[in-house]
Order: C-alpha cells, then sequence, then structure tokens
C-alpha cells in the first residue's frame, strides 16, 4: 500500500471515529435529558459535520427511542 493510500485510510478510519463518538454523544445527551439548547448545540456540530435530518431522526429513534426522536425532529425544526 503506497503512502498516499496510508494516509486516505487513516483519515476515513479516523472520521469515522468521530461520527461514531459524536452519535454517542448526541444518544447520552437524550438519555440525560440535558437542555434543548446543549442537545441543539450537539445537533449543530453533527449536521455540520454532514449528517442529514432523517438519518439523526432515524439513528436517534433506534438508539433512544420515539420520544428521543421526535425531540430531535422539533429542535431540528427550530433552526
Amino acid at each position: 500500500m503506497s503512502e498516499r493510500q496510508d494516509d486516505d485510510t487513516t483519515k476515513t478510519t479516523a472520521k469515522t471515529l468521530w461520527s461514531e463518538t459524536i452519535l454517542e454523544i448526541l444518544y447520552e445527551s437524550l438519555k440525560a435529558n440535558k437542555s434543548d439548547a446543549q442537545i441543539g448545540e450537539i445537533l449543530r456540530e453533527v449536521q455540520s459535520k454532514g449528517f442529514k435530518r432523517d438519518y439523526l431522526v432515524e439513528r436517534v429513534e433506534k438508539k433512544v427511542g420515539d420520544r428521543a426522536a421526535i425531540r430531535v425532529k422539533a429542535l431540528l425544526a427550530k433552526k
């Protein structure tokens, strides 16, 4: 494998790990019933990294539940 391929693989792995980490922060914040302002800040960060609204709502619904997904939908609609 070339140095360029190694570099690309490292970047992809780091992005994937970061993506999973920020999503876990979102899930845990929802489970802990953090404030709308705190959740909104996390959602802005997640969206700035390219995650789409529908994907986020779907993931939250699977990981945290319907009520959390409804809350995320409402917070995303406020933007």
